[in-house]
């Protein structure tokens, strides 16, 4: 009994210390597809934007293939998420 409650103690302090920002993947690409079109790196009305991967921990980098409406060769994008803020966005050389 006495280690189940320990468990459980432990288990409520991990909880209590994950950062409240935590957002999930979906809300992160979402961020992310909004500040390429904000900062307008890769308008909605030039490009189709297709979700690539996301990696890293604490700060995540998202990448997007970029299809030009009007034809013509894809390129690649990124953006880079910390703390539930868009901290860079960029077209791939």
């Amino acid at each position: 009994m006495k280690n189940i409650l320990i468990a459980a103690a432990a288990s409520v302090v991990a909880l209590a210390v994950a950062p409240a920002h935590a957002t999930s993947s979906s809300e992160q690409i979402s961020l992310c597809k909004s500040a390429l079109e904000e900062q307008g790196i890769a308008p909605s009305d030039v490009f189709k934007k297709k979700f690539v991967n996301i990696k890293g921990a604490a700060l995540k980098t998202i990448t997007f293939k970029l299809l030009p409406l009007a034809g013509g060769d894809a390129q690649t994008a990124e953006c880079q998420i910390k703390g539930g803020k868009v901290v860079g966005a960029a077209i791939k050389a």
